[in-house]
């Protein structure tokens, strides 16, 4: 039987200033944060993950802030816009919310749904999508009431330069064609692909890469000898401390991870702690003075 993937696990954005957003992330969107860490590559940055009030996969949006200098632009070979699911009754909710909070926003029509779309403060378009998720974890600290929480990803917008080859291999993934090019997993979240020849430029405000769940590590490796088989060329396989993953390019460029539903979050702290010290990998824990001293200020 050929391999699959069961949803969206995770994205990962490229942002500027830490505090910035968190500030928007937590204080305006809700969200809880879930793991306070560095980036493996360079230690001297954060890595900042968001989601519901475990972390559930298919929760989690993560940002390395101050990653890149320059502001990014949208284009193929790039995850362009993030939809976030709501409840299906909280729509004028958020419509109130961003209101309040300044934020400016756009209503528009998505596969038959009311959608709202708006951007972080760096740019990155999101749309709230509509959609209840039984696979959900209310965050109690939340200034967003647990009724009208956001609940994970939707999907995500992908520009492909290669379109046919692009929706080839998501298909392939186990994805299905629902309607006007919604690539859907079995949990609901997927992929809209979009046809696309404008050219992006990675930067604040664009996706580093896309992750998607897979069972575990014999799913993972199935993945790895497919992968090879196409020519794609994946990564080994990395462990991460709370999933382990694999990466590579798609025909479009975009960097794909496929990345093991566990063992999470709570690897390395209790639920009821979550995002509340500075976690670091087991090989960067001696130069934890250094690291702390080189970090920007933020207050979270």
């Amino acid at each position: 039987m050929r391999p699959k993937v069961e949803g969206l696990h995770h994205i990962t954005v490229i942002c500027g200033d830490p505090q910035t957003n968190a500030d928007f992330y937590i204080d305006v969107l809700g969200l809880r944060l879930v793991k306070k860490t560095v980036n493996h590559d360079a230690p001297e940055l954060y890595h900042l993950f968001y989601g519901d009030g475990e972390g559930t996969p298919g929760s989690s949006i993560t940002f390395f802030p101050l990653m890149a200098d320059n502001e990014g632009e949208q284009g193929s070979g790039q995850v362009t816009e993030l939809g976030l699911r709501i409840p299906e009754n909280s729509v004028q909710y958020w419509k109130d919310r961003l209101h309040e909070n300044d934020v400016v926003y756009e209503v528009e029509k998505l596969r038959g749904l009311e959608t709202l779309v708006f951007e972080d403060t760096d740019g990155l378009p999101l749309r709230l999508i509509p959609s209840d998720n039984t696979d959900f974890r209310p965050w109690s600290g939340s200034s967003v009431p647990e009724r009208h929480q956001i609940q994970g990803m939707k999907q995500v917008r992908i520009e492909a330069s290669e379109y046919g080859l692009s929706k080839q291999l998501i298909e392939l993934m186990g994805l299905e064609n629902v309607q006007n090019d919604f690539l859907r997993a079995e949990d609901g979240s997927g992929v809209q692909l979009v046809n696309s020849g404008r050219r992006g430029r990675m930067g604040r405000g664009t996706v580093h890469h896309i992750a998607f769940k897979v069972s575990g590590k014999e799913m993972q490796e199935a993945w790895r000898e497919e992968l090879q088989e196409m020519g794609l060329r994946p990564s080994g396989i990395i462990d991460r401390k709370y999933f382990k993953s694999i990466y590579f390019r798609e025909p479009s460029d975009v960097l794909f991870e496929f990345a093991t539903v566990g063992p999470g979050y709570t690897e390395d702290e209790e639920v009821d702690e979550l995002g509340e010290n500075l976690v670091l990998p087991d090989k960067l824990e001696s130069r934890r003075g250094e690291i702390e001293a080189s970090l920007p200020d933020f207050d979270r």
